[in-house]
């Protein structure tokens, strides 16, 4: 072969060889690797394109803006990047840019190699000098290095040429070697409170890259082609994750990420505005670029990967085809990339391209797919399902969209219908890659509650991808709803072990939080919901934070600090609204009635109940509604209007037996039996109890049954069956006991005490209270513990033990206060009252009842403050 001149362009074989020969040094573009005479020399990608550029080109003189073109694919840049990278190749290599050797600055004209170039087929030994093979027969330990400049390898017959001009793939070490961090995205419970140790982390394998794929602009000024932007995420999402080599940022997190920073869909980034996106994500890398549909109908896709950390473009690809191409041109653009990325972590069996050319074999049915996932982003899951129905109808074998229809249809409430369409995901599921087979199968499972099930592939997911976070926290969030509340921080305190920011992420404590709530251990709870939000407010997570705000408001509440519980679910609320979560901004206004109605202001209650309602249909959140509905009905039964109960009950059973929330309508079956006990109205209330009983059995919710058995054994008491009524809550104090369920076994012993005490055996009764009591006391709440204390006093004072009631009474008015719940601490006061008269002491009573009052007229309970005015006045005038 002979060498090329310096007046005449290297041939076509030079132009499509795989590797480069030049000066003694040689340029393999397929591994991305510039190789000199000690082994290996690092450029940064862009200074690795650059040469590569020119030594294609050589010994043409390419222009600055010809080298921007080719070797960034990105307008706007700056001159001064070409002189930089020159200047590192120069540097590299040891050329004197006074008397080059390798690379000449032609002035005002631009770049050219100066140097002969070969093409060098086969591949280097990487394990010893890129030097000229020794003869076999005087084979050496030590072979004797020929000159520098000639350099070769035998010639190879050439492969297929490239369909395009690309990017060659740099390796991922020089990212290392500018500092990037490749971290992105427990305590276990005997945990002292106080500040969170920190964690080891050398047992845990290295990360791989985090990459969020920011979408891509519409060039073109048709916007019907939006959609295309999403359509070319998904496919890429697929291409580019399926060997394993980086880390996915999930769509919903980038999309949450951009209603957070306030940034549109795919504009252009800043430096600044990138390290705001990676913090914010705790992302390595970043994918964007642009498409544009060409004259003739071709379209035209420019894919760029950036380091989110300092901007710096990393690699780029072109490509260009037909719409039908789609799929082809996505994965050859990922398939670009993918040298840059390093080598594959976790090959898939499945055949290559398989899950994109499943999504974009049906050109209707990806851009309605497409479409719905951007509307499921934004929360708005009516019309998401809407496009996810007619895409079905496309392509009813998609089991991605059978899978976005069953998340659309769960989030509405529609339980039966998303069972379905989720069972149905999974079956055609089988032949995809392993990790988004297992993905698509654990949410099948999480769906149909069988949460041990889901675990089980989580924990899969995670001895294959132990650097993926998110696959740790669904497995956290699994564990929790299955019962296994000590496997769930176990698996956090794991979680903590991976590098910072995966390790330092607010989510942990925010789990956290949720695993010690279950157990009772509101107080630590608080501590770990206080750091999640704080962190999470840091780096710029306000999503992340008001759902923060939204579980420490359930736990103040729990801790009796009801006005700091309100401030939280109202904090919530609004960082909700602002970015659009109306669904979640319900949920924080319903907590918000839940406390107001504990406190005893049920007209605030009642206006919040009302606008939450009125927002989730709106949201058509159907699930939520129905609940909601049933809490409204428990202020109508506070304030005694037992008329307007029950159509907002059945209409709570309708919603719910629509959408197949079968436990819900269980729980609404034991509302409505309750109420109707009230009534007077037995019968019925047996069919409606007995009918929830059956239905809680046969999911094997041992939760609502024991909430029935105890609104059973009350019936069963009022129809004087004491033996029945006592068995009922010994099966209900078995089940809760046997969960863990503090408050359903605390609320049974309470009933028990009840029983007990009107069955005329107040020694029974009283072990039951004390059990109870101490329970409430365990789980910090005061309110119920106000109310157990109550109970006790009553007991005390039925047996003329005044001085003890008298105790017990006094203490509930301290909890109850303590707390700012005047419903109980009125009712304490009275009780102290009614003790006083016993004991003879007028002047005390006189005095209670006084307090009593002012409570009374504070609510507004105007019955009850006759009631203590009519008391006060049988007392008579108070002595001189």
């Amino acid at each position: 072969m002979s060498t090329p001149s310096l007046d005449s362009p290297p041939d076509q074989e030079t132009i499509k060889a795989g590797r480069l020969g030049f000066t003694g040094f040689v340029l393999d573009r397929g591994a991305g690797r510039l190789l000199g005479q000690d082994g290996e020399i690092r450029l940064r990608p862009q200074a690795f394109r650059l040469l590569e550029v020119l030594l294609e080109a050589a010994p043409r003189i390419l222009s600055q803006d010809e080298l921007l073109d080719q070797a960034w694919g990105v307008e706007h840049l700056s001159p001064a990047s070409v002189k930089q990278a020159v200047s590192e190749i120069r540097q590299a290599l040891g050329d004197d840019p006074a008397r080059p050797s390798i690379i000449e600055t032609v002035h005002r004209r631009g770049y050219r190699v100066i140097t002969p170039v070969k093409p060098l087929l086969r591949a280097p030994d990487l394990s010893t000098r890129p030097l000229a093979a020794v003869p076999r027969e005087e084979a050496r330990t030590e072979p004797a290095p020929e000159p520098a400049s000639t350099v070769e390898f035998p010639m190879a017959e050439p492969g297929p040429a490239p369909q395009r001009l690309r990017r060659a793939g740099a390796l991922l070490a020089a990212l290392a070697l500018g500092g990037l961090s490749l971290g992105v995205a427990s305590r276990f419970l005997p945990e002292a409170p106080g500040a969170r140790p920190e964690p080891a982390r050398a047992s845990v394998p290295a990360p791989r890259p985090a990459l969020a794929i920011l979408g891509f602009k519409n060039l073109s000024a048709n916007p019907q082609d939006d959609w295309l932007s999403g359509a070319l995420s998904e496919i890429l999402a697929f291409e580019l994750t399926k060997a394993g080599r980086v880390r996915l940022i999930p769509g919903e997190t980038v999309a949450a990420m951009k209603r957070e920073l306030a940034l549109s869909g795919s504009e252009n980034h800043s430096r600044a505005g990138l390290g705001r996106i990676a913090r914010n994500l705790g992302t390595d890398l970043v994918l964007t670029g642009s498409y544009l549909e060409e004259e003739g109908g071709r379209l035209r896709l420019q894919v760029l990967l950036q380091d989110a950390r300092t901007g710096e473009t990393v690699d780029w690809a072109r490509e260009s085809g037909t719409r039908e191409e789609l799929a082809g041109l996505a994965g050859a653009a990922a398939r670009g990339l993918q040298a840059t990325l390093g080598p594959a972590a976790a090959a898939s069996p499945a055949s290559p391209g398989s899950e994109a050319a499943i999504l974009a074999a049906n050109a209707g049915s990806l851009r309605l797919y497409t479409d719905a996932l951007e509307r499921l982003r934004l929360w708005d899951a009516p019309a998401a399902l809407a496009l996810l129905d007619r895409a079905a109808a496309f392509d009813p074998n998609s089991p991605f969209v059978q899978d976005a229809l069953a998340d659309a249809a769960f989030r509405l409430g529609f339980e039966a219908r998303a069972r379905e369409a989720s069972a149905r995901a999974a079956a055609l599921a089988k032949n995809l890659p392993r990790q988004v087979r297992l993905g698509i199968e654990a949410r099948s499972h999480e769906i149909r509650g069988e949460w041990d099930k889901a675990a089980a592939i989580y924990v899969e997911l995670r001895r294959a991808w132990p650097d993926d976070l998110e696959h740790g926290l669904r497995l956290a969030r699994a564990q929790l709803s299955a019962g296994r509340t000590p496997a769930s921080l176990a698996t956090i305190a794991g979680l903590r072990r991976l590098a910072p920011p995966a390790g330092d992420d607010p989510r942990l404590d925010l789990a956290d939080g949720d695993a010690l709530f279950r157990l009772g251990e509101y107080r630590r709870a608080l501590e770990a919901q206080n750091r999640g939000i704080t962190e999470a407010e840091q780096r710029g997570l306000f999503l992340v934070a008001a759902a923060g705000r939204f579980d420490r408001g359930w736990s103040l509440a729990r801790l009796g600090r009801q006005a700091e519980a309100l401030s939280d679910f109202a904090a919530a609320r609004t960082l909700q609204l602002r970015t659009g979560d109306r669904g979640a901004a319900a949920a924080s206004q319903l907590g918000r009635a839940s406390v107001l109605q504990a406190t005893g202001r049920t007209a605030e209650a009642w206006k919040a109940y009302s606008e939450a309602i009125s927002t989730l249909r709106a949201a058509g959140d159907r699930r939520r509604e129905a609940k909601a509905l049933n809490n409204f009905a428990s202020v109508l039964g506070d304030e005694g209007d037992y008329a307007g109960i029950m159509p907002l009950l059945e209409r709570s059973l309708a919603i719910k037996r629509e959408v197949g929330d079968f436990q819900g309508a269980a729980m609404t079956l034991v509302g409505m039996g309750n109420l109707l006990r009230v009534r007077g109205e037995l019968r019925t209330s047996h069919l409606r109890i007995e009918e929830a009983l059956d239905l809680a059995r046969s999911l094997g919710d041992s939760f609502t049954v024991a909430y029935a058995l105890r609104a059973f054994a009350q019936l069963l008491t009022k129809e004087g069956r004491t033996a029945e009524a006592r068995s009922a809550l010994e099966e209900a104090i078995w089940l809760t006991s046997r969960m863990g369920e503090g408050d359903g076994t605390a609320e049974a012993r309470l009933a028990l005490g009840d029983l007990e005490a009107k069955s005329g055996r107040p020694g029974q009764a009283r072990a039951q209270f004390e059990q109870a009591l101490a329970e409430f006391q365990r789980l910090d709440e005061p309110g119920d513990a106000a109310f157990t204390l109550l109970r006790l006093g009553g007991l005390s004072q039925d047996e003329k033990r005044y001085e003890d009631a008298r105790a017990r009474f006094r203490q509930a008015a301290l909890l109850a206060q303590k707390i700012g719940n005047g419903f109980y601490e009125a009712h304490s006061h009275i009780a102290l009252a009614e003790v006083s008269v016993l004991l003879s002491r007028p002047d005390a009573a006189r005095a209670e009842y006084r307090r009593a009052l002012a409570l009374w007229e504070g609510q507004k309970n105007e019955e009850e403050a006759a009631k203590a005015r009519q008391a006060l006045a049988g007392l008579g005038p108070k002595r001189p």
